[in-house]
């Protein structure tokens, strides 16, 4: 399973799907945590006009392990976006709220149930 947001490039207003992979932390503390530790894998390099169809492009490499996590993280498009996320097994089903820290790929909310979208 790979937990999977979307960067907004803030230069480009481009959207592009961001994976992650589980990287427990160090000496198993993750196992009393509410969440797990993942770290960011790779990027869809060219990206999508519209946030609308890069969630479709998410949803449809769901036969891939892709789980849409419905966090959307604002990047500046300089250097490679490498990001280390902390996601709970709810996220990991539906989710509607963004978490963490990126540095200069900073989150932003997209809760699509409340219509709010950049």
């Amino acid at each position: 399973m790979y937990p999977t947001g979307i960067l907004k490039n803030t230069a480009t207003n481009r959207f592009h799907p961001i994976s992650f992979r589980l990287a427990p932390m160090p000496g198993n503390a993750d196992e009393r945590a509410q969440a797990q530790r993942y770290k960011s894998v790779g990027h869809h390099a060219e990206g999508f006009d519209t946030l609308e169809a890069a969630q479709q492009w998410i949803s449809e490499q769901k036969e891939k392990g892709l789980v849409d996590v419905g966090v959307v993280w604002e990047w500046d498009g300089d250097g490679t976006p490498a990001m280390v996320e902390w996601f709970s097994k709810e996220q990991l089903t539906v989710s509607t709220e963004s978490v963490g820290d990126a540095g200069s790929v900073a989150p932003i909310a997209v809760l699509a149930a409340a219509g709010e979208r950049e």
